[in-house]
């Protein structure tokens, strides 16, 4: 996805946000403060795709001052544990539901999940799922049915690209069923030290999530998607002999929306900004289940 007009202050001011709330003397946070604004001039300057331009950004600032690591490794544990605490209250949501209902229900808390998404700046993440609108909020866009019935059929590889690491707790929900209809998903994680607070291999580890998936994969790039000329081998065998790509959060929108992959993809979000909601054909804050075939 090209950038648009608030694409600069939003990545800057994500970026300064994090400086600020990191570990950092008063020396430190203005030279990195710095480096933000340089290393944007310059993201922007040679870079045509969003996704690509904000990856740039963070992992020279974030390879630069580990600080800003060590942050979001804070955060991200916390959030794995607060939504680990929320789950069993979203569980029993979903209690006496069953086939396509129950799906579409697990959809519903997975995608809510991308509410703790930390990338956004006009988004101030939940510490926790708003549980009185969970089954409320609209879906602008419902592919559910269809790939209800994809999925219904079992046999299928599933790559699961996960987000935000509080948001792939509640993607348990779904990936349980999807598994408990015939199908392997093969979850897939950033490399650490990551992007943001999104989900790495080592918070995956911390989180249990093995217990949950068939083989759980690295991207071996710590970019905000998976920009194919960056990922590993090891990944792009995963996705060549996969079936289906579960694609989780706005990042992962802007990227694979426009990357053929060979084979459908069902995007799952919440668009937390214009350019993606206008990109989408949707309002922002709603529940996006989009399937691309």
């Amino acid at each position: 996805m090209k950038p648009h007009r608030e694409c600069p202050l939003c990545i800057v001011s994500v970026r300064l946000s994090e400086v600020e709330a990191a570990n950092m003397s008063n020396e430190e946070s203005l030279a990195a403060s710095k480096l933000v604004l340089n290393a944007s001039a310059e993201a922007f300057e040679e870079e045509s795709e969003l996704t690509r331009i904000a990856s740039r950004i963070f992992i020279k600032v974030s390879s630069t001052y580990p600080q800003v690591t060590e942050y979001y490794r804070v955060a991200k544990r916390r959030s794995i544990d607060a939504a680990k605490a929320q789950l069993p209250l979203v569980k029993n949501m979903l209690r006496g539901l069953e086939g396509y209902e129950l799906f579409k229900a697990a959809v519903r808390v997975s995608i809510a999940g991308n509410l703790l998404d930390m990338g956004v700046a006009s988004h101030k993440p939940p510490s926790e799922l708003p549980l009185d609108s969970l089954m409320t909020t609209p879906f602008s866009r419902d592919d559910t049915g269809e790939l209800y019935n994809i999925l219904l059929k079992g046999g299928l590889k599933v790559i699961w690209l996960f987000d935000n690491a509080g948001e792939a707790i509640f993607d348990t929900v779904l990936i349980d069923l999807i598994r408990g209809m015939g199908n392997k998903v093969i979850g897939v994680a950033k490399a650490d030290p990551g992007f943001q607070n999104d989900l790495t291999i080592s918070d995956a580890e911390y989180a249990g999530l093995s217990s949950h998936l068939d083989e759980l994969v690295s991207t071996g790039y710590s970019g905000s998607s998976i920009h194919l000329d960056r990922v590993s081998d090891e990944f792009l065998s995963r996705l060549r002999g996969s079936d289906l790509v579960v694609a989780k959060g706005m990042a992962h929108f802007e990227y694979i929306s426009e990357v053929d992959l060979g084979k459908p993809v069902a995007f799952l979000l919440i668009p937390k900004c214009r350019p993606v909601a206008e990109a989408l054909g949707v309002e922002k804050g709603t529940l996006v289940a989009m399937l691309r075939v």
